[in-house]
């Protein structure tokens, strides 16, 4: 090797020269080497790696072939830079001293190179990193079957990407910073004052943020779930964001609620941990009614509904002595709680039409007022 180099120095017969050459052959070999390692990921890495179950390493043996090309590249260059930056130092078979005494703009010239492959690696490994972090996510989504939760699919899975790419931009940043002997000491202390002037003024808007993450990872409620909140209000979940959350009531209009607010109040989720829920009808019969018929009457109401559920049976229940009718109380299910509305009406018109045919009185309100006798 040696013999090689000293022959192609002779023969050049400049010092510069020859130093420009070493730098391309180093770079052209780094392209080959690169190229080659590619070449192995992509004819034997990648096809046993096919063999396998899992999705996930075929994702990542992909990126890391583009990875390995490019760092091995990038590599070469700054080995180039480096034998370059040592001989322009060394002495000169043909000089009286070394390059760099000749050509002194070389040594910023050199710095500036280094800082910009430096930064150009860091903004590789930025990409490799988030490439990888949205690969892991999206395979435990599928793993957990997130896309049928909408909560973790449109929300946190999304949200914790962000996050994590927010923090390693960061601390790449304050890499980039190290590397330039920039003192970053008075940047954190301004950053952290700055922070807390931020978090005072926006205190109400914090709290909202951390109750998202609240909801969100302990998900009393999901996206599409519906739920009872103030003043006993039903809505369906449409949006969980970082700072509300979305909830269409019945009229189809869009309420949004402070997540601060929703972690503080007390929620019903009718959804929860199913879908079945219970359908209620309240009938008042007359007094001397014959009980029997009218629970009989009341459960041949539910006979064919189609939203009736197969899981729970129709029970009926005597339920008070009212000051003009016996209370009834006819208790129903229904396997998705959009159809309870729907079912509720039907049972009610089928109700009076049976109460009718079995000639079965439904009282008005009356008070009986007795005279008395002189």
């Amino acid at each position: 090797m040696n013999f090689v180099l000293d022959t192609l120095r002779n023969f050049l017969q400049d010092e510069l020269l020859y130093r420009i050459v070493l730098i391309v052959i180093t770079i052209l070999l780094s392209f080959f080497v690169s190229k080659f390692l590619g070449f192995i990921i992509k004819k034997i890495i990648k096809p046993f790696v096919q063999r396998t179950r899992t999705e996930i390493d075929d994702l990542l043996v992909n990126i890391s072939g583009t990875a390995i090309y490019r760092l091995a590249f990038l590599g070469g260059i700054y080995l180039a830079l480096i034998l370059f930056e040592k001989g322009i130092k060394s002495d000169s078979k043909f000089l009286d001293k070394p390059l760099i005494k000749y050509y002194p703009f070389f040594e910023n010239l050199i710095f500036i190179v280094e800082i910009i492959l430096f930064i150009v690696f860091i903004i590789i490994l930025l990409n490799i990193s988030f490439k990888v972090i949205n690969i892991i996510f999206d395979w435990y989504a599928q793993k957990i079957n997130a896309q049928d939760d909408r909560n973790l699919s449109g929300s946190l899975f999304p949200l914790i990407k962000k996050v994590s790419k927010i923090l390693l931009f960061i601390l790449a940043f304050a890499v980039v910073l190290a590397k330039l002997k920039i003192d970053i000491s008075a940047f954190v202390v301004s950053l952290g004052v700055g922070s807390l002037a931020i978090a005072l003024a926006a205190q109400e808007s914090i709290s909202n943020m951390i109750s998202g993450f609240i909801i969100m990872i302990d998900r009393p409620f999901r996206i599409g779930d519906r739920i009872r909140y103030a003043d006993n209000q039903v809505g369906d979940v449409v949006e969980i964001g970082i700072r509300s959350t979305k909830i269409q009531d019945f009229d189809n209009n869009i309420v949004v609620i402070p997540n601060n607010e929703i972690v503080k109040s007390r929620l019903v989720n009718i959804t929860y941990p199913t879908t079945l829920t219970r359908v209620v009808v309240d009938v008042g019969v007359a007094y001397g009614s014959d009980l029997k018929k009218v629970k009989e009457t009341l459960l041949k109401a539910t006979e064919d509904d189609p939203a009736l559920s197969k899981e729970k049976s129709p029970e009926v229940y005597f339920m008070n002595f009212g000051a003009y009718s016996l209370d009834f109380r006819l208790v129903a299910f229904t396997d998705h709680y959009s159809n309870a509305w729907e079912m509720q009406c039907r049972l009610r018109e089928k109700i009076y039409e049976l109460l009718n045919s079995e000639k079965i009185e439904i009282p008005f309100p009356q008070t009986v007022i007795h005279k008395a006798k002189d």
